[in-house]
């Protein structure tokens, strides 16, 4: 039993010495946006996240909530490839020293990647401190003797992490996700649980690691070393591109000032002057400027790119490694250990072969006929679903024929969202209306999308439904959509009352 439990005690370690250092990583990231927020708002702005969601952003629970998205990508991709290293370690290499040497030189080599865009201290605390706190369980817990790296003990975890790898590989393309999303975790009330979780909290870990460029508001300071003409040229320019004029005191993501040497511009982070330029290159070329600065300060895009592989890879094999030694220990109260393996093996690909059937389903669903009448009247839900992705594909307007079905009430949830979507094409009258209910419907991906369909449709009327939502909605995510609907709109934010160029 206590073999059987190694790895999944380990690992379970190793989960729990990330999420503390997630939730220290999320909670002061929030206490940052908090007071950026704060700063927005006194300047007179729209925020997104407004004051409703603000208020989460000092508590602890909101912090942990949110560390789990790093716990279960970079804690389980580290976690998982630390307990491998040492089984090898141990088992295959009998801890000789050029082993230990090789493991610390691949150890030393990530931790020189995580940094190649400058010191990065919580992509590095990650580094060091899962890896090592995993590293000394897995030593301390190590069972003194193991069939698993006997030729029948690999066989079968083995074997059925590749029967798994290649049954999931029949819908693995770029609608994977989606499908998943769709017709697995919005078919059920648990995977609607699973979703709404993710839309409530995701953000806060995103905001923890995104580059300026990514984040959605941002604040500037235009010093007063600039003359006031400039500064109401750059003020126009920056407010456009969600670069917001804010008076001095907490630090801006941005501070612009006069080099009284080289009589150019300092655009500064912090104390530090990342790069001067003209005047007229900032003024004629800004998104290029900007961009450029924020590749300049981001430290985070390896790190990015490893929690994205971590969460791909390590997340899945970490539930198949709980699931495989857990459900190993019962039959390994009574039966051998070989046929122990057998039947975990078995019942593990029973139960992705069981997960897999609605993705597999709206994978293969046929494609919506041109005929989308008789498509979006089809009576599974799978075929309505395919039907009005096809539609948002080939940008039909099935604003008619989904009010006759009654698609805006339909009980599935993945069908009013493919809904919404698909009337971002629609030019009928009645279009509007619907989004708008749909806009207020209870599931945030609904709303999400009626939103982002809003913005696509380029009608201008709907400006004050979409900032009303802004300022009225307690979920960030659709808060977000709505930003981005203004933004394509081609609002821009007004002028800070408090600042006079």
């Amino acid at each position: 039993m206590k073999r059987r439990l190694f790895a999944p005690a380990v690992l379970l370690i190793g989960l729990l010495s990330a999420q503390v250092v997630a939730t220290a990583h999320v909670y002061l990231s929030n206490l940052d946006l908090l007071q950026t927020t704060e700063t927005v708002m006194r300047a007179g702005y729209l925020v997104v996240p407004n004051a409703v969601v603000a208020q989460r952003l000092g508590s602890l629970a909101t912090a942990m909530a949110g560390g789990l998205f790093f716990t279960l990508s970079i804690g389980a991709g580290l976690s998982l490839a630390t307990l491998g290293a040492v089984w090898l370690w141990d088992r295959a290499f009998q801890r000789r020293v050029k082993a230990t040497f090789a493991c610390l030189l691949v150890w030393a080599c990530g931790l020189i990647v995580v940094n190649g865009n400058g010191w990065n201290l919580v992509a590095t605390t990650y580094w060091v401190v899962v890896p090592l706190v995993t590293a000394v369980a897995a030593i301390q817990l190590l069972p003194p003797r193991t069939t698993l790296l006997s030729p029948l003990g690999v066989l079968w975890p083995v074997s059925a992490a590749i029967v798994l790898a290649l049954l999931w590989g029949m819908v693995m393309d770029r609608h994977m996700f989606t499908n998943i999303r769709d017709h697995l975790l919005l078919g059920n009330r648990a995977g609607q649980a699973v979703t709404a979780a993710y839309y409530a909290y995701t953000l806060f870990p995103a905001e923890a690691f995104k580059s300026l460029e990514q984040k959605q508001i941002r604040t500037c300071v235009l010093d007063r070393s600039l003359p006031r003409s400039l500064r109401s040229q750059l003020e126009r320019e920056l407010r456009s591109r969600d670069y917001l004029p804010v008076a001095a005191g907490h630090p801006p993501d941005l501070t612009i000032a006069r080099n009284s040497e080289s009589m150019q511009l300092d655009l500064i982070s912090g104390h530090r002057t990342v790069f001067q330029v003209s005047e007229k290159e900032l003024l004629t070329r800004p998104d290029e400027v900007l961009t450029r600065y924020s590749r300049e300060l981001d430290r985070d895009g390896m790190f990015r790119k490893l929690t994205l592989t971590c969460l791909l890879l390590g997340f899945p094999l970490v539930l198949f490694a709980f699931l495989f030694s857990l459900l190993s220990c019962l039959p390994d109260l009574f039966l051998t250990v070989n046929l122990s393996n057998v039947i975990a093996a078995v019942v593990c690909i029973l139960v992705g072969g069981i997960l897999l059937v609605p993705v597999y389903q709206g994978h293969s669903a046929p494609l919506a006929a041109k005929d989308s009448a008789a498509a979006l009247s089809a009576a599974s839900a799978t075929a309505r679903i395919a039907a009005l992705r096809q539609a948002c594909d080939d940008r039909r307007d099935v604003f008619r024929q989904a009010r006759k079905q009654g698609l805006e009430k339909s009980p599935h949830v993945a069908v009013r969202y493919w809904l919404a979507r698909s009337l971002a094409y629609s030019k009928r009258s009645g279009a509007r209306a619907m989004l708008l209910d749909l806009a207020d419907d209870p599931v945030p991906v609904v709303a999400c999308q009626a939103l982002w369909a809003m913005g696509q449709r380029k009608d201008r009327q709907a400006i004050p439904e979409i900032v009303k939502r802004i300022d009225a909605s307690s979920h960030w995510y659709i808060q977000m959509y709505a930003y981005r609907a203004l933004r394509t709109l081609g609002w821009v934010q007004p002028e800070s009352p408090q600042l006079f160029y």
